[in-house]
C-alpha cells in the first residue's frame, strides 16, 4: 500500500478510477428511499455500538439509542457484555435513565423493578401477591444478539442470521491488526447533523478537498489530492498519505511502518468509521434518524499503557474533531444545496472513486 502511494507520489501521478460517475441527489432527500436503507442496511447487517473499555468493569453499563430503539449494554457481573432493550417488562417504563455508569442492579423509576447487570430479574414490590402464576426466570430483559469482538460491541440483526467473521471478510484481519482490545476510551464528541448520513462517510473517502477545505488545519500535513482505496466486501480501505511520506525513498522498505507516515481510513459498512492515526484510532459512528438528519459520535482511543500525558490526547481529539467538523459543516451546506433543485445527481471524479463504490455497495443491499 504504501509502496503503491508512494510511486504516485514519485511520478506526480493520482490515484484514478476509469470513469466519472453521477449519482442522483434523490438518494440523499426521498424518504421512501431512506426507509429501505433503514430495512436493509441499518436492521439486516452488523453495527458496533461501543468500545469495550467503556463497560471495562463488571456491572458497568451504557445507554444507547440505535434505530429507535432504546438499548442497555450490561458487561454483567461474569464479564460478559450483553445487550438489552431498555424497557421494562411491567409496563415499559424506560429502566434507565443515566447515560453510563456502574451497578449492580437496575430499578425501574415506576414501581421498582428490578434487574441484575446479566438482565435476570430479581425482584419487586408485592410480586407473589400480585403476580400469581407468574414465572420470574420469564421476565428478563429483552436481549438483543451482540458479539463482542475486536474491541468492540456489536449489535447483530434480530431477523437475520448472519456471521460476523463472514461480513467482514478481509477487513477481519484488518480490524485484528488494530487491536482494539488494547485500546481505552479517551473523549468522544457528539453531535447532532442536518444531513443525510451517506455525506458523513464520504467525506472521508477522497483526499480531493483536503488543499481547500481544511487549509486552516491538516492541509499543510498531507499531499494535494493523494489517496487511494481497496474495496475489501463491502468496507473500504482508504490510504492517505502525509506529506512525510517521500521520506521512505531514503529507507529499508522492511522498516517501513504505514502508520508513520499515513493515515488509512477503514469504512466498516455501513455506519462506522476508523480513522488509524500514528498511535491512536479515532472510532466515528453515523446513526441515521432521518432523510436529513444523523446523530454523530466521534471517540478517540488511546492505547492502555501510554506514558503521554492526558493533555497530548486531549490535543489530538480537538484537532481531529476541528478538522471533521470541517467536513460536516460543508456536508450540511450540501444537503441544503441539494433541496434547491439545483442539480439532479452529484458529480464524482475519478479519483473520488471510492464515492462511487460506497454508493454501489448500498444499492446492490437494497435490490
Amino acid at each position: 500500500m504504501l509502496e503503491e502511494v508512494l510511486g504516485l507520489k514519485q511520478g506526480n501521478q493520482l490515484f484514478l478510477d476509469e470513469q466519472v460517475t453521477q449519482n442522483p441527489v434523490n438518494e440523499y432527500l426521498d424518504a421512501e428511499r431512506f426507509e429501505r436503507e433503514q430495512q436493509h442496511l441499518f436492521r439486516t447487517l452488523p453495527s458496533i455500538l461501543a468500545h469495550a473499555s467503556e463497560i471495562a468493569e463488571p456491572n458497568s453499563f451504557l445507554r444507547r439509542t440505535t434505530q429507535g430503539l432504546p438499548l442497555l449494554i450490561l458487561r454483567g457481573d461474569d464479564g460478559e457484555a450483553r445487550v438489552f432493550l431498555n424497557v421494562c417488562r411491567h409496563r415499559g417504563t424506560r429502566l434507565v435513565d443515566d447515560r453510563s455508569g456502574c451497578k449492580k442492579r437496575h430499578s425501574c423509576p415506576y414501581h421498582a423493578w428490578t434487574w441484575n447487570s446479566r438482565g435476570q430479574f430479581v425482584a419487586a414490590p408485592h410480586f407473589e401477591a400480585g403476580f400469581p402464576g407468574t414465572d420470574p426466570t420469564e421476565l428478563g430483559l429483552k436481549q438483543l444478539p451482540s458479539i463482542e469482538r475486536h474491541g468492540f460491541i456489536w449489535l447483530m440483526p434480530q431477523d437475520h442470521e448472519i456471521d460476523l467473521s463472514t461480513f467482514l471478510g478481509e477487513l477481519d484481519a484488518e480490524l485484528a491488526w488494530l487491536d482494539g482490545a488494547n485500546l481505552s476510551h479517551h473523549q468522544t464528541d457528539e453531535q447532532h447533523r442536518q444531513c443525510n448520513w451517506k455525506l458523513l462517510p464520504e467525506g472521508g473517502l477522497e483526499a480531493y478537498h483536503f488543499r481547500i477545505a481544511h487549509r486552516n488545519t491538516i492541509a499543510k500535513l498531507f499531499n494535494d489530492n493523494l489517496s487511494s482505496y481497496q474495496c475489501l466486501g463491502p468496507h473500504i480501505r482508504s490510504i492517505l498519505p502525509r506529506a512525510s511520506i517521500v521520506e521512505l525513498a531514503e529507507q529499508e522498505r522492511s522498516s517501513w511502518n504505514i502508520r508513520d507516515h499515513s493515515n488509512v481510513l477503514y469504512t466498516v459498512f455501513p455506519t462506522s468509521m476508523f480513522l488509524v492515526q500514528s498511535d491512536h484510532v479515532i472510532w466515528i459512528r453515523v446513526e441515521p434518524v432521518g432523510p436529513e438528519k444523523t446523530e454523530l459520535r466521534l471517540m478517540t482511543l488511546k492505547p492502555k499503557e501510554t506514558d503521554k500525558p492526558s493533555d497530548y490526547w486531549d490535543a489530538n481529539h480537538e484537532l481531529t474533531i476541528k478538522t471533521l467538523n470541517e467536513d460536516f459543516d460543508l456536508a450540511e451546506s450540501m444537503q441544503s444545496g441539494m433541496r434547491s433543485g439545483a442539480n439532479e445527481s452529484l458529480r464524482f471524479g475519478r479519483f473520488e472513486g471510492a464515492l462511487s463504490k460506497f454508493n454501489e455497495t448500498i444499492r446492490q443491499h437494497l435490490v
